[in-house]
């Protein structure tokens, strides 16, 4: 059977995520003196890293609802690092669990034992002031796998971890042996040297020249008919992407996904000509939009939206942002900052795409594009 990714509710997607690659052969490992930091991992891996990336902000109290975020700081820090105690703790009843993470029914996919464990030992390092040294654990992961030694003492102080700390996290790793393969993503490793808990090098600063979307960029060239007005369309921590064929073991949309993104640019090719026949006008066709619409879903939130779309679109004119089911909920999105008018993108959930819910969101795209289209009306090139 054709594996599905991602395929639960708001951000649990990447959890689910996690458990097929885990259940995945891994691809052979080549010898190379100094690996990049995701070469081992298929294009669904690293979908999950980034997303992954994303809710370790949020666990940590750097994204997310501001409401919870200081809770989210602080959850924990009276605990041990005792891997036994988190997983009764989450296992256990309510209160229990509550000791451990914010119960937040939308992000449902974060009460799993391994994220809350990892978060633990962060939220530790964090209130301390410690950063740490993620270049020599990649050095010595080989120390985390099952039946390895423990470390030494120099290797200790080169991993700015103590004994605790250590066969801490030798539990956590040895409880998902595949989760080893993470600790060189570049958008994890970016997000913890950014928010204090990664030691700034040569590591962690190569990674954060990694962590963008560049790869899925829009094409340069200019298309056959010239159009005034670019609408990129990105998908974001969206569930309907299927694996693709063939060795390459990349992702692709789904039919339903391409069937919502066909609802979307015909809604607002409607509502365009209909603005047109309104203001009487008979050249209509001459200024239709173009659309730019990558076929893999990325992570995009307020807190990274500029760059991911300087990265990929930087000269659309408008962005719509498709979210996964739900996943709105999960994030802040600030009507007054994050969105149109004050940046040139909003935010949809597909499910209110599918279900036709989207009548004033494609008047404010047609609004925001208008000035646009009707300023190139008189433009022989278009």
């Amino acid at each position: 059977m054709k594996p599905r990714f991602f395929k639960l509710p708001v951000l649990m997607l990447v959890i689910s995520a996690l458990i097929v690659v885990a259940c995945s052969p891994l691809p052979p490992r080549r010898a190379m003196p100094r690996p990049t930091p995701t070469e081992q991992l298929i294009d669904a891996e690293q979908i999950a890293g980034e997303v992954m990336a994303y809710l370790m902000e949020v666990v940590l109290g750097r994204a997310g609802n501001p409401a919870g975020r200081s809770a989210w700081a602080t959850r924990g820090l009276n605990l041990p690092l005792d891997f036994d105690l988190v997983s009764k703790r989450m296992f256990g009843p309510v209160p229990l669990r509550a000791e451990l993470m914010v119960l937040d029914t939308n992000i449902l996919g974060l009460s799993e034992v391994l994220l809350m464990a990892i978060r633990l030992f962060l939220v530790h390092k964090l209130n301390r002031g410690d950063e740490v040294g993620l270049a020599a654990m990649i050095r010595c992961k080989g120390l985390f796998a099952p039946g390895s030694r423990d470390a030494q003492k120099a290797e200790l102080a080169a991993m700015n971890l103590t004994d605790t700390e250590f066969r801490f996290l030798k539990e956590v790793f040895q409880s998902e042996p595949a989760f080893l393969r993470y600790m060189e993503h570049p958008f994890l490793v970016s997000t913890l040297r950014r928010i204090g808990v990664a030691e700034q090098d040569a590591f962690t600063l190569s990674a954060d020249q990694s962590a963008n979307y560049r790869r899925w960029a829009c094409p340069s060239r200019r298309p056959l008919q010239p159009s005034p007005v670019t609408i990129a369309i990105l998908p974001s921590m969206n569930s309907m992407f299927d694996a693709s064929p063939g060795p390459a073991r990349g992702v692709i949309p789904s039919r339903e996904y391409q069937t919502v993104q066909d609802h979307l640019k015909n809604a607002i090719l409607e509502r365009l000509v209909r603005k047109h026949l309104d203001s009487g006008r008979t050249d209509r066709t001459k200024r239709h939009p173009v659309f730019f619409t990558p076929e893999r879903p990325m992570v995009i939130h307020p807190g990274n939206a500029g760059r991911v779309i300087e990265d990929v679109c930087p000269k659309a004119d408008f962005t719509v942002i498709i979210l996964g089911k739900n996943v709105y909920r999960a994030l802040h999105i600030d009507p007054e900052n994050d969105i149109y008018p004050h940046e040139k993108r909003i935010y949809l959930d597909v499910d209110d795409i599918r279900y036709q819910q989207i009548g004033d969101e494609i008047e404010t795209i047609v609004n925001a594009i208008m000035p646009v289209l009707t300023a190139a009306a008189s433009d022989p090139v278009f």
